[in-house]
């Protein structure tokens, strides 16, 4: 059976969904709920998704929950660094992150929903030609619906 491409082939076959990675120490926090906002350097901002799905790197190798997107913008690193505690962050963690940059990606999430189901990574790559993105990704129409069935959404 042929794997279908998670990511869209034209943007008539774009959801409204993107797939962002997350280091294996952001699982805790993700699942506990204590992430309600999350910085990026790089964020969709022509076309705005309104789903995000949490994939988490090795050792978990898995999409473990899904947010419903408020908002995204850029904002400054002070404007971050001050609002730390919906990042799960120190405020100089998240200066070093930014670093000299003028401005940060911020997603806000009305709701984020822990995965009945964490989707690993061979049970996706059995259907669908998936990689973990490096940033974000967004994700095509087909690929949406079995995502979410492997999930358990």
């Amino acid at each position: 059976m042929d794997q279908i491409p998670v990511r869209p082939a034209s943007p008539d076959d774009r959801s409204n969904a993107i797939i962002l990675s997350f280091a294996a120490k952001w699982a805790d926090p993700i699942k506990r709920g204590a992430i309600t906002w999350v910085i990026r350097k790089r964020v969709p901002l022509v076309t705005k998704p309104e789903l995000v799905y949490f994939h988490v790197n090795a050792p978990v190798s898995a999409i473990i929950a899904r947010g419903r997107v408020s908002t995204i913008e850029r904002v400054s690193a002070n404007f971050a660094a001050e609002h730390h505690q919906y990042l799960e962050m120190t405020k100089s963690d998240i200066l070093s992150y930014v670093g000299n940059a003028p401005t940060i990606g911020l997603f806000k999430f009305d709701r984020i929903e822990i995965a009945p189901k964490a989707a690993t990574m061979p049970e996706l790559t059995e259907v669908l030609e998936y990689f973990a993105p490096q940033s974000f990704s967004f994700v095509s129409r087909e690929a949406l619906s079995i995502i979410d069935k492997v999930c358990g959404f």
